[in-house]
């Protein structure tokens, strides 16, 4: 092969590697700025749903602590026990962010939360037509509390997985600090104890009534 061959393939070599690398820098660039872009608008998705999160679950924390009274008194008329907090309101998909930049388990879990409160809300309706029992209106309030202190427990997981995958920092209590949801917990473990007493004061009751 004479030299003016060479220089030709060497020439058309060169040619194409430069055109192939020119190619792959191309790409390697649309790569790193679609992932700089995805992983901003993940970080502002975490920032704005944490936060809306948290407060939810914060007002699920007020909901759960109460108890119908005020200053240990009903706080209705006529000595009724009566709700002093509203309930916390959650709308996920008025919220202007990418829902499909979340792995699926956790966008369900998240989005899924009004569904859950529909439920509740279901249920107090049911108990308020037919299990009202004035004044004191125990399980409308026993399942408002354990549902809401369950709801709050969730959306307090929610805002742990959410920080951990928009890399945001974790806001954990100190040791010995006052804790949000070691107060719902320890108020579902509560509110346990006393629908479990209250059965076996009502199947002590029947019995003696059929004694």
């Amino acid at each position: 092969m004479d030299s003016g061959n060479v220089s030709a393939i060497i020439s058309a070599v060169a040619g194409i590697s430069g055109v192939l690398l020119g190619n792959v820098f191309v790409l390697i660039k649309e790569w790193w700025v679609k992932r700089s872009t995805v992983n901003q608008n993940t970080t502002y998705l975490g920032i704005i749903v944490v936060s809306h999160l948290d407060r939810f679950a914060g007002q699920c924390y007020e909901v759960c602590i109460d108890d119908g009274t005020l200053r240990g008194r009903p706080a209705g008329q006529d000595g009724h026990c009566e709700a002093t907090t509203t309930v916390p309101v959650f709308s996920p998909l008025e919220l202007d962010v990418d829902w499909k930049l979340l792995p699926r388990e956790l966008m369900y879990s998240i989005l899924r939360i009004p569904d859950q409160q529909d439920q509740i809300h279901g249920k107090l309706q049911g108990i308020q037509e037919y299990d009202y029992d004035p004044p004191d209106h125990p399980e409308y309030f026993w399942v408002r509390r354990r549902s809401y202190a369950v709801l709050g427990l969730q959306a307090s997981e929610l805002v742990r997985k959410l920080r951990l995958h928009a890399g945001l920092p974790l806001d954990e209590p100190l040791p010995g600090e006052w804790s949000r949801d070691k107060y719902m917990s320890e108020a579902i473990t509560n509110l346990d104890e006393l629908e479990r007493r209250s059965r076996l004061r009502n199947s002590g009751a029947d019995e003696h009534k059929q004694v």
